[in-house]
């Protein structure tokens, strides 16, 4: 079976990679080890994605720019609402899978949804829905909050109308939908995972901690980079020789680097960039004492799931979306309380014994979600179930 993966939220020379982009590539490696035929339509970026992380793939070309940030985000949603890859004309047949909620992944699954109706499944992803009013949410400026509002509200709406069956990654996301008048006989919660085998071989390897916390995320002010930083000079100036690891890249990344230098933290933090091998991820993130992520916007956060099965005590804000998926499986601070965040590292980091302890509990709670699983019971939802009135 052909099965279209639609990402055109991938930019840069070096991509990002975020928990979408991680879960579409693990769940089409499931499927094309099934047999199934994976596409993809992204840009140059997308493809280098893919290939580092091994997953094989037919590209459809949307873009070859290399520029990052917000505007490049507009520019490439107005250019997939328009513009379709010679190489997908004669794409008639199989899935249409849109990874993400946004106008750059609907666009295009709607226009090839409408060349065939009765041959072509439409499954569309969504991830999140921002809060109402836009500016409610957080670390985010009015105009791009209201932007994107407008911009993920209309592509909800279009993936309800048209789409054959809606996926949204969580219990909470599907009562979001529910909440927007989504059309719930097509909504069929699904959930993220882990390389649960694979992490904790690799976990068990790892005798030396180097570093006393790791941060692994998309470097964006949404997602907690610059609370981190505050967070950290909090610390170091308790334990001045602290040292925190950040993996990720993202449009606030340099301005990252810049705020660490000022407050004279460079000794302290000490930034990667992506990593995309698996095992020097995981040997980086089993060097770290803890795993923070000071985020506020969040659905699943796989990252989570990794640092627990790594083996280190997670400390993250509150978000009621972690809290659905993770339990008590995490230690949670009040959403923006950056001195209490900073209180529990060193509560922490001072009682280094227990840290072990702190783990195993979440660690065993992560063993359900295995990706081979959740790539199968999704791929058996969207075959068995949709509507699709046009057939």
């Amino acid at each position: 079976m052909k099965i279209l993966f639609i990402a055109n939220a991938i930019f840069g020379v070096n991509p990002g990679l975020s928990g979408g982009e991680i879960r579409f590539i693990e769940i089409a490696k499931s499927w094309a080890a099934q047999g199934h035929q994976i596409h993809l339509m992204s840009s140059r970026a997308g493809k280098t994605l893919c290939e580092r992380l091994n997953l094989k793939i037919i590209f459809h070309n949307i873009s070859d720019s290399k520029k990052i940030g917000r505007l490049a985000f507009i520019q490439r949603a107005l250019k997939s609402a328009f513009f379709l890859p010679d190489s997908l004309k004669d794409f008639d047949e199989g899935i249409i899978y849109s990874t993400n909620e946004m106008l750059f992944d609907v666009m295009p699954a709607l226009r090839l949804k409408l060349k065939n109706r009765k041959k072509i499944k439409w499954a569309a992803i969504v991830h999140w829905l921002p809060p109402f009013p836009p500016w409610k949410r957080k670390k985010t400026a009015i105009f791009n909050a209201t932007l994107f509002f407008i911009s993920e509200r209309m592509s909800v709406w279009l993936s309800n109308w048209f789409a054959d069956i809606l996926l949204p990654v969580s219990l909470m996301t599907a009562g979001q939908l529910s909440a927007v008048g989504a059309d719930m006989k097509k909504v069929y919660p699904v959930e993220c995972g882990v390389n649960y085998t694979q992490i904790k071989d690799i976990a068990k390897g790892v005798k030396e901690k180097k570093y006393d916390a790791v941060f692994m995320k998309r470097l964006q002010a949404v997602k907690g980079i610059f609370d981190l930083i505050d967070i950290w000079e909090i610390v170091v100036k308790a334990k001045p020789d602290a040292r925190l690891l950040v993996i990720g890249e993202g449009i606030d990344g340099e301005k990252a680097k810049e705020m660490a230098e000022l407050k004279k933290l460079d000794k302290n933090i000490e930034f990667t960039g992506v990593i995309y091998d698996i095992e020097e991820k995981i040997t980086k993130l089993a060097e770290s004492r803890l795993f923070l992520l000071p985020t506020y916007e969040e659905n699943w956060a796989i990252v989570m799931g990794e640092a627990m099965v790594t083996g280190i005590p997670v400390i993250a804000y509150g978000l009621k979306e972690l809290i659905d998926v993770w339990k008590d499986n995490f230690i949670l601070v009040p959403v923006g309380n950056k001195e209490a965040f900073a209180e529990k590292i060193m509560e922490l980091l001072n009682r280094p014994e227990t840290l072990d302890e702190i783990a195993r509990k979440p660690r065993e709670y992560v063993k359900q979600y295995d990706w081979n699983i959740i790539a199968e019971k999704e791929l058996n939802i969207i075959l068995d179930n949709g509507i699709n009135d046009q057939a």
